[in-house]
């Protein structure tokens, strides 16, 4: 009985010493988190080691305010590091502290202003290691760049598109750049056609002119104009950019941008 009784004893010591070691690297982990923030949405089909990954959904001109939290970590804190495309970046404020039941939270904030085109599929992360162990949150920007065509009868297109990036579809970022569509515009029951991972909606060009949420991301939609354009007395230093391509300069008043025909 004697016997039986240490052999259970020993084949429990056991289990406790395996789960022990098993619950280890988790418990010791820093565990890590993004603040809320509606823009950040989780991935469609998130693949293994991507499981701290969100996406970001911006509106090119936007700001973005994020917030990481370090959910558990003990004293002496170490430093928490920001990001973007593997270049570290300074956060304008420092981390907050507060203490619970032996264990440290802490919580820390960027900041990007006005965000460009160019930022789109760029990876933002908040990194955190104490000692050998540590941990990061990442957020890819999906940035949506706008263009406005005359629709006819007195009508604008404003189309919604991703910058650069040819990402597959992603439910999430779908609802949440037709929700954002939405509150730009100010009207809940806007009809939002999508095509090609393009969403664009149809309103009288007044509306347009009074919208101040889309003229101030676009401030360049206040001098934009549906009339014909003059083009005389041009000279290098009053050309502007053509809405239909950044990247081609045509001949025109720098006070006078004309939409293209649909």
């Amino acid at each position: 009985m004697l016997a039986m009784f240490r052999l259970k004893q020993f084949l429990m010591d056991i289990q406790i010493f395996l789960f022990v070691m098993l619950a280890l690297p988790s418990v010791m982990a820093e565990q890590m988190d993004w603040g809320d923030n509606p823009d950040l949405v989780e991935e469609a089909n998130t693949i293994e080691g991507r499981e701290n990954y969100k996406i970001m959904v911006v509106i090119e001109g936007e700001n973005i305010d994020l917030e990481c939290q370090v959910l558990s970590t003990s004293e002496p804190v170490s430093d928490i590091t920001w990001k973007i495309d593997g270049k570290e970046v300074k956060p304008e404020e420092k981390p907050t502290l507060s203490y619970a039941y032996g264990e440290v939270f802490m919580q820390s904030y960027f900041k990007m202003s006005s965000i460009s085109r160019d930022r789109d599929g760029s990876t933002v992360s908040c990194n955190y290691a104490r000692g050998q162990y540590g941990g990061s949150v990442r957020a890819v920007l999906a940035v949506f760049k706008v263009e406005v065509c005359q629709a006819g009868d007195g009508k604008v297109r404003i189309t919604f598109m991703e910058a650069g990036r040819k990402s597959p579809r992603e439910t999430f970022v779908e609802d949440r750049i037709r929700a954002k569509i939405r509150n730009i515009m100010d009207q809940g029951e806007i009809q939002i056609i999508t095509e090609n991972k393009e969403y664009s909606v149809t309103v009288p060009y007044r509306k347009l002119k009074q919208n101040k949420k889309l003229i101030d991301l676009q401030p360049w939609l206040n001098q934009a104009k549906t009339d014909a354009c003059t083009t005389t007395n041009i000279t290098p230093a009053n050309v502007t950019i053509d809405s239909r391509s950044p990247t081609s300069r045509v001949p025109r008043p720098a006070d006078c941008q004309k939409f293209y025909q649909c």
